[in-house]
């Protein structure tokens, strides 16, 4: 009855971590959703700014060539009137692109939270089939010790290997050369 009583434990115990991970997922899943949602707002609102400085422009150039017209001078024309109505878009503008910046900033680090988190459950996940699969006898504590270990690698090594992921998305290096390094890394 012992090794049944530890087949349940462990069953329920892996339930419980799957529900766990899924409501983690969709938290996840609605917080990025509303970071990238603020994100397109404020691109839209640049590009709002962006249509109304091109709109002032065109009118200081109407402006100039009108004055060129009439005067057949090419001299300085008086354009503060333009210039004190695109000022605060500018500013507004200045402002909303900082904001962007600092969002993408704060999305990639929530980002990197959460495939750290991620590589966190799946060590969990492993290490709960792992004890499962050395309770029933299924592997040996050798075999159970060299598989944590690589799994716990996995997880110690999370930046490094997320550096060299992202090398070999970007071309960087081959996908041989990513294979190679995460392999060294895993041992």
């Amino acid at each position: 009855m012992g090794l049944f009583d530890k087949v349940v434990k462990t069953a329920s115990n892996i339930g419980a971590g799957v529900a766990k991970t899924a409501g983690n997922v969709g938290s996840s899943v609605s917080v990025a959703a509303q970071e990238q949602s603020e994100l397109v707002a404020l691109k839209s609102q640049i590009n709002v700014i962006e249509q109304e400085l091109n709109s002032s422009y065109v009118q200081i150039g109407r402006k100039y060539v009108d004055y060129v017209i009439e005067s057949g001078e090419m001299p300085g024309i008086d354009v503060t009137d333009i210039l004190k109505l695109i000022d605060p878009k500018i500013t507004k503008k200045q402002e909303l692109e900082k904001r962007i910046i600092e969002l993408e900033k704060e999305i990639k680090a929530k980002n990197v939270l959460r495939e750290k988190q991620q590589a966190e459950e799946e060590f969990l996940a492993e290490k709960t089939k792992l004890d499962k699969a050395l309770g029933m006898d299924v592997i040996s504590k050798d075999e159970y010790d060299m598989k944590i270990a690589i799994a716990r690698k996995k997880v110690d090594n999370f930046e490094e290997i997320r550096r060299i992921e992202q090398q070999a998305d970007m071309g960087l290096i081959t996908k041989e050369e990513k294979a190679m390094k995460i392999e060294a890394l895993l041992k």
